[in-house]
């Protein structure tokens, strides 16, 4: 990250300053002061400038941002992963520098995630010894506390940096194995309102590992029963209990009772001005202002619209009543009935607070307006009100309120346009939804939230170049965002090109929004398909299947592709069951490949005959990739194969998308690969130089498929004998870091390798390419079928057996583990099947003959034309 540069006017200074979500780093050198008069002048400059080295160099290795080390370091970080490697990384730097002067030099350090501000200082104040630039925010105190309160040579980090440290623990390689993660309780700060978790990082034998003590500044939250003096505090309680029993007695009941967290159920706006422009866009900027706390949840228009259809009520106004049945259907605790009117020609904006058991208004708030420009900063005062109405504290409501024409937009036709085009979205009216948000931004150009929606439509039809250009137009326009969407937009804009971040962003959108369902989705969704990491995704998915979520189908359905993946087929079927039951149709695929990895063929046959047609050209043709894999693994290779063929042919259609034109070929390539026939080889070498053309312009939405794709040619290459063409295609994608980025790639890059070390008959070159543990969770499923024959060919049967087992066994991850749109799935299915007979002869080659006669059944059970089968007759006769 670079530091801004110094402005050369004024007029930056009257640029608005926007909160940025960092990670603020601040540390201390323990008793720097001393070491003046302990070395000399002359020794304690020469230490500083080492000092001050060893700083840079760490500042550009772990992509850190100094601001300031004047008065100590204060640096910022894009990731708490980087700041914490920049951390442990100086802690031992010092240690190091120390030594060269018999000094033990330590440092105390703390950590925390935040919004923080900066703004560039002018160049005459900066002449004169300012700063170039300023951050301020809550983030920096917290973290100043965090450093006060460490012990000398201790690392100490709030929760929420901790939470995103540890998931991205990994990016630090082996010195990331050597860590400690320790909890040291609940500590209050002076100045902070609420008690914080403190963490610490640290390695054994360099950092302290013990709970920080107590000061003036930060304290540790003790139990009761150690806080002395332990009679008065008796005495006290029973004072407090004999006053609360009192109070009790006296005191009328709460008007409603609502906690935080609970759901609330917004009815229709009442309009009473005859003003059509309000209708949907003060509904819209109604549910914007309420999603901007954190203190009430919001049951969304769809889940509401999918209430009513199974009440068989859809289209009716949601009034006062019937959103009280709604609430209580829906497990809200309360319904907010918003009234517009001319009172005194004043146009007064009212919100009733609505107790859905008895249908009374317990609360009424209301702020007038002088016209209609001024509607929506009414509602923001009205809506404040109901907020700490509801229990929610003022400063909470300070801090998570931004003004609605800000968030949304103060063109109400736009705000309209924009309410149209959510409902058309919802009702699956795509087309007529992509009209409505450009003429949302036609009327007002900012208007972010538009710019996401529209983003967000291009994504789903693998639209590089417009997802791209509507992400950057909605982070251009960010200050038009609230926080929640601002940390959503992060998410969004980092799954194109680094899903790791992309990951860490909605883990903490989940954190400060724990009721966030699209945090949870996206994360479960990128992780399992982008990262690989199906088990985290499980784990992540949990509150997104909530009642209250209206995505909550998709949202199973994705939980039924992430138990195929981990073979968990009965919590897979269940999964599927409850999404159809929602109304998830269309898309089937994953839910037939849990009959198929059982080798359950005729409910999967019942199944596939249900699929329709989504709508979207580019899930229909990923859909119908079961046409492909489903004879194939029956041992109907010449079907799967004419089958490819003819998904070959239906991509030629001018409405498929380019990228799944190209997928599809390279799919007929890979079955082809299996046996591969006179026009094999003049046919791979044309399709991997299509790919090294297509590498050189791909926007890297496309860009990470297309080297999949490359590499994927790459291993036919070596497998076939052509170990020259192997290597120009990993030549080609070896610094690309898209490689890296993406766990698939990666692993089919190790596959190359080892493929073309096989090919030379370095069996032992070729396991070392493939580190995986057989059964662990790292790298992919064909990387461990390389593995296997890696092993065979070393001698080492007892290995190359019990991964052939592992093959077998894990039938739900070779269908379901992401391959770029499927590509690499029908050659993981063959190799399932094909470990079979691979197994076969490694336990015959170990003497175990009842064992191999055993697998040997069970592959002709699998492919009962085996031996007359091509892919057979061709991996094996090369033995």
């Amino acid at each position: 990250m670079n530091v801004p540069e110094v402005p050369t006017t004024h007029a930056l200074n009257t640029a608005p300053v926007t909160p940025m979500l960092r990670t603020v780093l601040l540390c201390d050198i323990v008793e720097s002061t001393a070491l003046v008069e302990r070395l000399g002048d002359m020794r304690a400059v020469a230490l500083l400038k080492r000092h001050d080295q060893l700083l840079r160099q760490l500042m550009d290795l772990c992509h850190g941002q100094l601001v300031d080390k004047a008065d100590g370091v204060l640096a910022l970080f894009e990731r708490p992963i980087q700041a914490l490697d920049f951390a442990l990384r100086y802690q031992r730097g010092l240690r190091e520098l120390g030594a060269l002067e018999a000094l033990d030099l330590k440092a105390r350090i703390g950590l925390h995630v935040g919004d923080v501000m900066t703004w560039a200082n002018e160049p005459k104040d900066v002449l004169a010894g300012a700063k170039a630039f300023e951050v301020e925010g809550l983030a920096k105190p917290v973290a100043a506390r965090l450093m006060n309160l460490a012990l000398p040579g201790q690392i100490l980090m709030s929760g929420m940096a901790q939470n995103l440290c540890h998931r991205a623990v990994g990016e630090l390689g082996e010195a990331g194995n050597k860590l400690r993660w320790l909890m040291h309780g609940r500590y209050n700060f002076k100045g902070v309102p609420a008690p914080m978790l403190v963490h610490e990082v640290g390695e054994p034998g360099l950092s302290p590992l013990r709970a920080p003590e107590s000061g003036a500044k930060a304290w540790r939250e003790l139990p009761v029963w150690r806080r002395p003096p332990m009679v008065a505090l008796e005495v006290l309680m029973v004072g407090v209990v004999g006053l609360a029993l009192f109070w009790s007695a006296l005191r009328s009941p709460p008007a409603i009772a609502f906690a935080e967290r609970d759901w609330v159920v917004v009815a229709d706006l009442q309009n009473r001005t005859g003003e059509k422009i309000f209708d949907q866009s003060l509904d819209t900027a109604l549910r914007v202002g309420l999603e901007q706390s954190r203190h009430v949840n919001l049951i969304s228009e769809l889940q509401i619209d999918r209430a009513l259809e199974r009440m068989q009520r859809q289209g009716q106004p949601v009034d006062r009543q019937l959103a009280a049945e709604l609430a209580l259907r829906e497990g809200a605790k309360a319904v907010i009935l918003p009234t517009i009117a001319e009172v005194g020609g004043a146009v007064r904006i009212s919100l009733e607070v609505v107790d859905p058991n008895s249908g009374v208004t317990v609360y009424s708030e209301s702020a007038d307006g002088s016209g209609t420009d001024n509607v929506l900063p009414a509602l923001d005062i009205a809506l404040a009100k109901v907020r700490g109405r509801l229990g929610e504290a003022v400063g909470s409501i300070e801090k998570t309120s931004m003004p609605l024409e800000l968030v949304t937009t103060g063109n109400l036709d736009a705000l309209r346009a924009y309410s149209l085009g959510l409902r058309a979205r919802y009702e699956s009216r795509l087309g007529e939804a992509q009209l409505l948000f450009k003429q949302a931004v036609k009327l007002d150009d900012q208007f972010s939230m538009a710019y996401l929606q529209l983003a967000f439509m291009r994504y789903i039809d693998n639209d590089a170049a417009a997802t791209r250009r509507y992400l950057e137009l909605a982070e251009a326009n960010r200050t038009h965002l609230s926080q929640r969407e601002a940390l959503f937009l992060d998410g969004a804009a980092a799954t194109l090109d680094s899903p790791a971040t992309a990951l860490e962003r909605f883990t903490l959108l989940a954190n400060i929004y724990p009721d966030e369902f699209r945090a949870h989705s996206n994360f479960a969704y990128f992780a399992h398909h982008d990262m690989l990491r199906s088990a985290e995704a499980l784990a992540m998915i949990g509150p997104a299947l909530a009642t209250q979520n209206p995505r909550r189908g998709t949202a199973q359905y994705l939980a039924g592709l992430l138990n195929l993946a981990l073979n968990r087929y009965a919590q897979a079927q269940e999964h599927f069951e409850l999404a159809q039951s929602l109304g998830v149709s269309g898309f089937k695929r994953d839910h037939i490949e849990t009959f198929v990895a059982q080798r359950r063929y005729g409910e999967a046959e019942r199944e596939m005959a249900t699929q329709r047609a989504s709508g979207s050209v580019a899930s229909d043709i990923e859909a119908r990739l079961i046409e492909v894999s489903l004879p194939l693994d029956r041992g109907q290779y010449g079907k799967a194969l004419a089958a490819s063929r003819a998904l070959e042919q239906a991509t030629q259609a001018p409405e498929v998308t380019d990228l799944h034109r190209w997928n599809q070929a390279g799919i007929t390539l890979t079955l082809r690969s299996l046996a591969p026939d006179a026009t094999f080889a003049a046919d791979l070498r044309a399709h991997a130089d299509a790919q090294a053309v297509r590498l050189k312009d791909a926007d890297s939405l496309l860009r990470r498929h297309v080297v999949f794709q490359a590499l994927a040619a790459g291993w036919m290459a070596a497998n076939s004998g052509n170990a020259d063409l192997a290597r120009r295609m990993l030549a080609l994608v070896r610094d690309d870091p898209l490689v890296a980025a993406y766990p698939a790639n990666a692993a089919m890059r190790r596959s190359v390798e080892a493929e073309i070390a096989l090919a030379s008959g370095d069996a032992q070159g070729a396991m070392a390419a493939l580190p995986m543990k057989v059964d662990g969770p790292d790298g992919s499923y064909f990387e461990r079928a390389v593995l296997m024959r890696a092993q065979a060919a070393a001698g080492q049967w007892a290995e190359a057996a019990a991964t052939a087992d592992w093959l077998a066994r894990n039938r739900g991850r070779a269908f379901a583990e992401s391959s770029s749109l499927g590509h690499w799935q029908a050659m993981n299915v063959a190799e399932s099947s094909l470990a079979l007979r691979a197994g076969a002869d490694h336990r015959r080659q170990r003497g175990q003959v009842a064992e191999a006669d055993q697998a040997l059944v069970a592959f002709k059970a699998a492919w009962p034309d085996a031996d007359r089968l091509a892919p057979v007759q061709h991996r094996f006769s090369k033995r």
